[in-house]
């Protein structure tokens, strides 16, 4: 497009702003270049103005026009860190930089989804919004991982440590944690104590008539008629009482939304509960390995045959235990302090609805009540129930989805769990039912692992654990395997155990290692990549148990090494090489039916690995 021909902006309500800005996509000279060409004035709009862009490439801004415009151009915020990338384009200064790595940052600060953009002329706003594509992957290949990733754990796929700050009208496309309902909440706790004081002295009251044995104004023509009754033997009569009116239609409301509200604290309870448990596990995990490798430490600090760079190695990987002890415990005391408020809560609740006061209003449909003392209640009610659903005009945060490089290896996991299933291995317990008690709100802890089984081999496939550098870490951790140099973590890990004597014997491990690249960057025939080259590590891992009091060492515990990665059409489908086994690896769709590439050949290897 000739950017003389067009140094306007259209807007969706007819007027045309006297400037255009372009997005450059990769190097300046030879980047694929996008015209923001279409803005609109309200955010209701935003999704008629996308403009899609490759997640992973350099990104630039450039004017044309001669006047100053100002750019707000979205990004991800981690946990409160609240900085927007605001720029002014100028005649003088018509290109900046958004992203380039190492220039900016090193990490690609957005995720693959849908994220607004500003634009500020003259004092107004106008707005439109971009979608990070997937780069190694076609959008439909995205959706089918993600939609494997959701159909075992629903909010696996969302990252809850960041947010992206835009309008809920993109929500529909975001994972929603309970999260943010609970740290919402515990943010009104005093708001709500006085919502219901407040209704509760609003009560109201009515006369009603009601049978007594005397009449009860004690003047003297009452007493007078009490004496002649009593005289006649009549004992009941009609007094007038005033009492308050519970029954009311508006107490009704505030009575139907307070049992659903205590339904919802009660489940954001037991939410909080069960994750502070998990946490509570890791972290008495996480002291436990540190301990055995601070006796490894003093053990070795004096001795002079062990070399000062083993030492060096010891001493750092105590500070990466003591460094991840520490953020679960800062985590879990965030937790526990959001679970004693909303415990809180839930008790008060609880309480405040046993009371004689709210215990004697009926439960029955009603309307939103008018009176100024239910206003407040009513707009918190309605915030509560229906943030999901309105169209904010004030940008709100949702959370982001994980990196695409790391939903890709769930999904890896996962379809190595189905193609064993598909093999008439069987998961017992169910796999979602294995996988919740490694899930907290955080994703998949490191070491999550599947059990599968058939006849007299069993299956355990392993996500992301750490192989130790010395057995006897492996041990006090119960994980086993260790290498004897630097700590790795494959992706994925198939460990393979035959029953003998009613005991499960282990034979050797299946490494797959998941690659989110193009095969370029993986492999080349001559010379090692990064990737080449971690592979050759994988099979110095080394397999120790413990039998009858004594260690037993499996110093060849690996059977194979398989990269797996989006695919190729210049490669074929499985390539052999020194180091181990490249597989294309991804979801199509081929006559409306959902396939894996590189399934059969998976299949295959482990069919004779465990024959």
């Amino acid at each position: 497009m000739d950017m003389l021909n067009e140094p306007y902006t259209e807007v969706m309500d007819g007027e045309n702003l006297p400037f255009l800005v372009q997005l450059i996509i990769g190097s300046t000279d030879k980047g694929e270049k996008v015209s923001l060409s279409r803005l609109c004035s309200s955010p209701s709009q935003i999704h008629m103005c996308v403009y899609d862009v490759p997640e992973l490439k350099p990104l630039r801004l450039q004017l044309f026009g001669s006047v100053a415009v100002t750019f707000l151009w979205n990004k991800i915020y981690e946990g409160k860190k609240e900085r927007e990338n605001r720029h002014i384009l100028t005649k003088k200064q018509p290109i900046i930089l958004l992203y380039e790595h190492g220039k900016t940052d090193y990490v690609y600060p957005w995720r693959c989804g849908i994220y607004h953009f500003e634009v500020i002329y003259n004092q107004n706003v106008y707005y439109g919004a971009f979608r990070i594509c997937p780069k190694n992957f076609y959008d439909e290949q995205l959706t089918l991982i993600q939609n494997k990733v959701k159909s075992i754990m629903g909010s696996l796929i969302a990252d809850r440590g960041y947010y992206k700050k835009t309008f809920s009208v993109f929500q529909d496309l975001e994972e929603h944690s309970q999260l943010k309902t609970i740290r919402w909440l515990s943010q009104r706790v005093a708001q709500i104590t006085r919502m219901y004081k407040k209704i509760e002295r609003d009560v109201g009251y009515k006369y009603i008539l009601h049978q007594e044995r005397c009449y009860r104004k004690p003047i003297s023509a009452t007493v007078r008629k009490n004496a002649l009754y009593a005289a006649k033997g009549k004992d009941k009569y009609w007094n007038r009482r005033l009492i308050e009116a519970k029954q009311r239609t508006d107490l009704q409301y505030v009575k139907v939304q307070s049992v659903a509200f205590l339904g919802l604290l009660e489940e954001l309870n037991e939410f909080l509960a069960n994750n502070i448990q998990k946490l509570q596990v890791i972290e008495q995990s996480g002291k436990q390995e540190k301990h055995a490798v601070q006796n490894i430490v003093q053990n070795i600090e004096k001795n002079g045959s062990v070399t000062e760079r083993d030492k060096q190695k010891y001493k750092n990987i105590q500070l990466l235990k003591e460094t991840d002890l520490r953020k679960v415990s800062v985590k879990l005391q965030e937790y526990k302090v959001l679970y004693s408020l909303i415990n809180r809560l839930m008790c008060d609740m609880r309480g405040r609805l046993h009371a004689s006061f709210w215990n004697e209003i009926k439960i029955s449909d009603a309307k939103p009540p008018i009176a100024p003392a239910y206003r407040e209640f009513c707009h918190f009610m309605r915030k509560l129930w229906k943030t999901r659903e309105e169209v904010y005009d004030e940008p709100i945060y949702l959370f982001v989805y994980k990196p695409t490089f790391l939903i890709y290896e769930y999904y890896v996991f996962f379809a190595v769990v189905t193609t064993l299933e598909d093999m008439g291995f069987i998961a017992m317990p169910s796999v979602s039912e294995q996988i919740k008690s490694y899930f907290y709100l955080d994703g998949l802890q490191d070491g999550t692992a599947v059990v599968t089984e058939k006849e007299d081999i069993r299956l355990r496939i392993v996500f992301n654990e750490l192989i130790e550098t010395h057995h006897l870490i492996a041990l006090s951790k119960g994980s086993n395997f260790y290498n004897g140099e630097d700590t790795k973590k494959p992706d994925v890990r198939i460990d393979y155990f035959r029953k003998q004597n009613e005991v499960w014997m282990y034979q050797s491990s299946i490494i797959i290692e998941v690659k989110y690249s193009p095969m370029y960057n993986i492999f080349q025939p001559i010379g090692n990549t990064k990737a080449t080259e971690q592979m050759y590590k994988y099979w110095s891992i080394k397999y120790v148990e413990q039998q009858d009091g004594r260690n037993v060492f499996h110093r060849r515990a690996i059977h194979e090494v398989i990269c797996v990665y989006p695919g190729s059409q210049m490669h074929a489908k499985k390539i052999e090489a020194g180091c181990g086994i490249f597989l294309q690896f991804y979801p199509y769709i081929k006559k409306e039916v959902e396939h894996l590439m590189g399934q059969k050949e998976l299949t295959r290897i482990i069919t004779e690995w465990v024959q």
